[in-house]
């Protein structure tokens, strides 16, 4: 009871201090808070803190619960939502979890930050492999890169990093990729509202792809995102933590904890329904716009994001982390880090142990070392087939890092690198290099018609009857949404308008069955050649897009060169 007391009266001090500065005092009140604090019985309930309100996002969780993983491990799991305190200030999940009022928290990779901080937390699993963060706009605003911004356009980013606000690192990092001068900018603070974006009070704001895109296009706009991927900045998504002092003291809970939530996450992306329909009936979401229908959406997107059928839900990867800490560094908001202490490392078994408890319990030498010899034999058989295994995920990532999610053709950055390359290369030995941009036609007619649903399967039907007709030599790749490139090097623009011929006559025979409903569409196609006076890429690139541009004006389903 007297520990009680004396956790109840740091937790109402603890918020005093942080006004004035959380990360120099969180060690000293650690230390008086959890002084002397070291059992806990596996029946002693626990506390998860999520960062944001109720719905797929957090999946895994409410259904490690439902289907009883929590209980069968003995833990008796509360799930508190996150989002924003009756006052108006934002739930922040490392201050419940290293003040006791959580044992368990989810957060996005700051908190790599908190760790360089000296705040004693610690990652448990990275349930995204893939940050959902984008920056959004809509098309009727003109622009689908960064390098377009300007400096005139109103936006609204967390990117001042004089403000007492933590900064979104992703979108720093990215605008300085792309050459953005962030202090000529004209931002403002976000509101993190989407009317701001609708009627124009920002043209530009930070949002997750797994929900923000789907309630503009329910406003009858046309979502347009720009990813921190296509600047190379890779960044994990949600992810799993506690305190060290947990870790240290209860291992067994934390372990537990660990498993049963990932089982709860396979769980949830192999019955999203079900999930979704538990999520309705149990929990409070932000408001009713937060139907069926989105967290459907949103758990399709989220699978995209975690890739479960590649990679093993949890996984970590140092050299990844490497990389994010290191932007992070070159935006000076982290000094020094040690990951050894920040990533949590399942414990491995002790094989000497259990091989000295097997001469204790048989006393038979020559039985022992024959069951050992074989123990080891199959032991050195899995060992193998893991590494295998681990060699085929990190190929698959870096596969995964140049592909499109949805169709599985070249993403837009894949393409940019190849353009250079190929420009480069035209003109140093003097061959030819035709482009060709394409958009499907009243693409936002078939999503509002039949679903975005049916409109993905349009997408990844049309790559299929591209890549049919393409040269090994050709590059095809997606440039955003339902614009796609082909690069055609050693071809002359003759030669490139027989295969875009072609390629509208297969497209306008091309039909796609989703549920029950054959859908048909057309392209149109802007074809362009280098020249001489080109002096970059960019200006191949924008020539074939005015000439797709002229092929839309001109009543679509054709091409212009």
């Amino acid at each position: 009871m007297h520990k009680l007391r004396m956790m109840n009266y740091f937790h109402s001090f603890i918020p005093k201090l942080c006004r004035r500065s959380l990360c120099k005092n969180i060690a000293v009140v650690l230390f008086f808070c959890f002084q002397g604090i070291s059992t806990v019985t596996a029946s002693t309930p626990v506390t998860l803190q999520l960062h944001w309100n109720h719905q797929f996002q957090f999946a895994g969780y409410y259904a490690a619960l439902e289907q009883g993983y929590y209980a069968e491990a003995g833990l008796d799991v509360t799930i508190k939502d996150g989002g924003y305190s009756t006052t108006g200030e934002a739930v922040r999940p490392e201050e419940e979890v290293l003040f006791g009022r959580a044992q368990f928290g989810t957060t996005r990779t700051d908190l790599l930050i908190n760790h360089s901080e000296g705040l004693p937390v610690i990652v448990l699993a990275n349930i995204m492999q893939h940050s959902p963060l984008v920056f959004l706009t809509l098309e009727k605003y003109g622009f689908n890169q960064l390098e377009q911004i300007g400096y005139t356009r109103p936006i609204t980013l967390n990117i001042n990093q004089n403000s007492s606000n933590r900064i979104d690192a992703e979108a720093v990092a990215a605008l300085k990729i792309a050459g953005v001068e962030l202090n000529s900018l004209n931002n403002s603070f976000p509101s993190w509202q989407l009317q701001d974006l609708l009627d124009g009070t920002t043209r530009l704001m930070p949002a997750y792809s797994t929900d923000e895109p789907y309630f503009v296009r329910k406003a009858g706009a046309t979502p347009v995102f720009i990813e921190p991927r296509n600047y190379g900045v890779d960044f994990y998504g949600d992810l799993l933590f506690t305190s060290q002092n947990m870790l240290q003291n209860y291992p067994e809970i934390v372990r537990d904890f660990r498993a049963t939530s990932l089982r709860g996450w396979k769980y949830a992306m192999n019955h999203p329904a079900q999930v979704v329909d538990l999520i309705l009936a149990r929990y409070k979401t932000r408001n009713s716009a937060y139907d069926k229908e989105f967290l459907l959406y949103e758990a399709e997107k989220i699978k995209e994001l975690m890739s479960p059928d590649i990679i093993q839900i949890g996984y970590s990867n140092v050299e990844r982390w490497k990389n994010i800490a290191d932007i992070y560094q070159s935006l000076g908001l982290v000094k020094s880090y040690n990951l050894d202490s920040f990533l949590y490392q399942p414990d491995k078994p002790n094989f000497w142990s259990t091989y000295q408890k097997w001469i204790l319990f048989t006393l038979a030498l020559f039985v022992l070392g024959f069951v050992i010899l074989f123990y080891f034999y199959f032991l050195n058989t899995a060992l193998r087939k893991e590494i295998r295994k681990r060699n085929d995920v990190e190929r698959e990532l870096k596969v995964l890092a140049q592909l499109d999610f949805l169709t599985g053709s070249d993403n837009r950055c894949v393409f940019e690198r190849s353009l250079e390359r190929e420009f480069e290369r035209a003109h140093r030995h003097d061959q030819p290099l035709t482009l060709l941009m394409i958009d499907i036609d009243d693409f936002k007619r078939i999503n509002d018609s039949f679903g975005h649903l049916a409109g993905d399967e349009v997408l990844k039907s049309f790559v299929t009857v591209s890549k049919n007709l393409l040269r090994k030599s050709d590059l095809f790749a997606r440039y955003g949404g339902e614009e796609f490139v082909i690069l055609m090097p050693v071809t002359r623009l003759n030669d490139a308008v027989l295969l875009a011929h072609r390629l509208l006559n297969h497209v306008r025979e091309d039909r796609v069955n989703f549920e029950g409903k054959s859908i048909n569409y057309t392209i149109s196609i802007g074809l362009a050649e280098i020249n001489d006076s080109d002096e970059n890429p960019h200006e191949l690139l924008k020539r074939s897009d005015m000439m797709l541009y002229k092929a839309k004006q001109s009543g679509k389903d054709c091409l212009m060169h």
